[in-house]
């Protein structure tokens, strides 16, 4: 008997885009068994939308307005009566026809993870897919790009970003959901789920792209800095907390949280690992000597066998200096490096591209061309563009025809020997 899966959406004055997240639902190669959407408030034309939905086995509520993390439980909990795996969908987000067929395949095959997710692709507020490069749309594709790291963990991946990057991309086991429900973030409810499942070992990914995630003007996280950076901070903080049991038992859970921890210092989200130091500070300074002396003597596990960073410390051969931490950085540095190499190479390019529509719009050169007199102003030479160019224009500096057209009074002649490009 295959397993129920009901796909539970919270709206949120969405009527624009309610519509297209429910069609996705219902367009999948392997269909919900549920599908469920609270109406959380809307202000908008929402509800209106979400009826004309009923008559084909979607179930509705409208309610008044208790927040995405409220709204999301509050489904889950529906969904748990008989269901045995969720699936969230944001209402302005789309599925991919084979999402739920792929993530229960992905389920199948690791029977022991509870959450589910795949990769994903940044479209608009018209429904238009953004390039990988578009502002936008920028920060997802880099942060998937970070799971391409050789031997990163996903534990790694998660402190360096938040790849999963919004509910839209979970799929779980409502056991799970119910074990740990969202928290009263504003922004990052989703991260502090998913951290949590990252710690647990509860985390499979499927790279495919299987769902659409919407960027438009009235997205939550549109916002300064501020306000994120401290729920950050804060987050973090509850993860410390709600964990510290399990760091304290777990030498395997201390070491998917040490893995965690330090690669968020590289963190291309809005974490910064500097200020969590300064309200653990904080924290210290409220606690009494005792206290801190009894909290440092009673630690204990495996780590205290051995020396921290033993191979490192006995890794001097005299000559290389040392290097510890910094792995993103460098590789930060390279990809630098090679952007800045491309960038040079497109300006060159273009620089090369307007010379040649420049030869190409003379009409002294287009003479010269037909009399057979300035063939070499139509060549190719050079392997680089950089090359190209540089022969083009000592070409254009030197060939005695445009020299003979500078002379004879041809404007483009002359604007061609004096470098236009």
């Amino acid at each position: 008997m295959s397993s129920r899966v009901a796909v539970v959406i919270p709206c949120y004055n969405h009527g624009r885009y309610i519509g297209e997240a429910l069609e996705s639902v219902l367009a999948q190669t392997r269909p919900a068994d549920r599908i469920l959407v609270i109406d959380d408030g809307s202000q908008d034309h929402s509800v209106e939308v979400l009826r004309t939905f009923e008559s084909r086995g979607v179930e509705v509520w409208a309610r008044e307005n208790r927040g995405a993390h409220n709204t999301i439980n509050e489904l889950v909990q529906r969904a748990a009566s008989d269901c045995e795996y969720v699936s969230i969908l944001n209402s302005d987000d789309r599925y991919l026809p084979g999402r739920l067929a792929a993530c229960l395949e992905l389920a199948g095959q690791h029977p022991d993870k509870s959450v589910f997710s795949t990769g994903l692709r940044v479209i608009d507020g018209e429904g238009s897919v953004m390039p990988e490069e578009a502002p936008r749309s920028r920060w997802f594709h880099g942060a998937w790009s970070l799971g391409r790291q050789e031997g990163i963990t996903v534990p790694e991946w998660l402190g360096q970003a938040n790849f999963v990057a919004t509910t839209t991309n979970v799929f779980a086991k409502a056991a799970f959901l119910q074990k740990y429900p969202f928290r009263p973030y504003r922004f990052n409810h989703d991260y502090f789920f998913l951290t949590t499942a990252g710690l647990e070992d509860q985390i499979a990914v499927r790279p495919e792209v299987l769902l659409e995630y919407r960027v438009h003007g009235s997205n939550t996280i549109a916002t300064k800095p501020e306000p994120l950076i401290k729920e950050m901070v804060r987050m973090h903080l509850d993860l410390y907390k709600e964990h510290a049991a399990a760091l304290k038992a777990d030498p395997a859970m201390r070491k998917r949280f040490y893995q965690f921890a330090r690669s968020s210092w590289d963190n291309i989200s809005s974490f910064h690992a500097g200020l969590l130091q300064v309200a653990l500070a904080q924290l210290a300074a409220r606690a009494t000597e005792d206290e801190l002396e009894t909290l440092a003597t009673t630690l204990s596990g495996p780590e205290m066998d051995e020396f921290p960073n033993r191979l490192l410390a006995g890794a001097f051969d005299g000559k290389t200096t040392l290097v510890s931490g910094g792995v993103l950085n460098e590789r930060l540095e390279t990809l630098k490096a090679s952007h800045d190499l491309l960038k040079q190479d497109r300006e060159t390019l273009d620089r090369l591209g307007r010379l040649r529509q420049t030869l190409l719009q003379s009409k002294w050169v287009g003479l010269g061309l037909f009399l057979g007199t300035a063939q070499p102003l139509a060549g190719n030479q050079g392997k680089k563009t950089a090359d190209k160019l540089a022969h083009l224009q000592e070409l254009c500096a030197t060939h005695w025809w445009l020299k003979l057209g500078a002379t004879l009074g041809s404007k483009s002649a002359r604007a061609l020997r004096e470098g236009p490009a």
